[in-house]
């Protein structure tokens, strides 16, 4: 049997502190070499591109499992498989456009918890789900106190920022992207082209999470913003050599300040070395964020009786 788990479940289930505890756990595993993962592969088609990201976690998970998304004109579909590393069963069928909101905002507080000065004034760029469930994530650790916002629409921008103060947080629209980096922590969580953070904008201490790339031709940060950092931790090294169109475009120089996130948070690197440093985690997603959420999920499940149970034996026995 293995359980089906739907989007409105995974949104009942999952909350945002344990989610930043799964992910962290994830990290810490892989620092030590008790997970691997695999960078993301991609089939592209005409009209249509199928992601795939892999991952195995030993520890106190003992899972293996995948996440699949197909975009298309009409959107982006998104399930995770999850195997039981001990006995091989399929353990759950997840649908996971929540669980990646959710993993993505929770890994950029993984990565200002070790590399920020404070995350008590954040900056966000954007205004769409990814932007919301960034200022959730943040808000959820209760170190929260202000926020500036900014969109390509003020409309929108404006729109946030009341979502924001309605749950009890200070919130103002930004006048430009110079202001919005007048913060602590700043995220970006655009569909952008073109990148559009230039270094002088940022002030000394600043920690950016640029998260919304994931393609070699799309950026956010200005080669000259990526340069100006004096670290920069990624979350799959092989994956962002490949993926990471702000470290890419700014050429030799960035890549030589390139850390994994992981060996930060088992203490291998120190995550800032002074208060007045720039840093940079150049978030891209990676399977074991989803594939630590969505244990969390499942053992949850099965404890409150939540999803459908659907027959699968799927066995194929090659011994005589």
């Amino acid at each position: 049997m293995a359980l089906y788990i739907r989007e409105q479940e995974v949104d009942r289930l999952l909350t945002y502190g344990e989610a930043i505890k799964a992910v962290e756990d994830g990290f810490r595993l892989l620092g030590l070499g008790k997970a691997v993962n695999l960078p993301r592969r991609r089939v592209i088609l005409p009209g249509a591109v199928l992601h795939v990201l892999q991952s195995g976690i030993l520890g106190d998970y003992n899972v293996a499992g995948l996440k699949a998304y197909l975009s298309t004109r009409q959107g982006t579909r998104f399930a995770v498989l999850l195997f039981s590393v001990e006995s091989g069963e399929l353990l759950a069928i997840i649908e996971a456009d929540r669980l990646g909101q959710i993993r993505t905002g929770a890994a950029s507080v993984v990565a200002s918890k070790y590399m920020a000065n404070s995350m008590s004034e954040l900056g966000i760029v954007g205004s769409g789900r990814q932007a919301r469930a960034q200022f959730e994530a943040f808000n959820s650790t209760g170190l929260l106190r202000s926020v500036k916002v900014i969109s390509r629409s003020r409309a929108n921008a404006e729109a946030f920022a009341s979502y924001i103060k309605s749950h009890g947080v200070d919130a103002v629209v930004a006048n430009d992207y110079r202001d919005v980096c007048n913060v602590d922590v700043l995220v970006t969580a655009t569909n952008s082209r073109e990148p559009f953070i230039r270094g002088e904008y940022l002030n000394e201490g600043i920690h950016v999470n640029a998260i919304g790339s994931n393609w070699r031709n799309r950026a956010e940060l200005m080669p000259d913003a990526v340069n100006k950092a004096e670290l920069i931790a990624v979350d799959d090294l092989e994956q962002a050599k490949e993926e990471a169109g702000d470290l890419i475009m700014a050429g030799e120089e960035a890549w030589s300040k390139v850390v994994k996130l992981s060996d930060i948070v088992v203490g291998n690197v120190k995550g800032r070395v002074g208060s007045g440093s720039i840093t940079i985690f150049k978030s891209l997603g990676i399977s074991i964020e989803d594939i630590t959420v969505a244990k969390l999920i499942y053992d949850k499940a099965v404890k409150e009786g939540i999803g459908v149970n659907i027959e699968f034996s799927g066995i194929f026995n090659a011994g005589r």
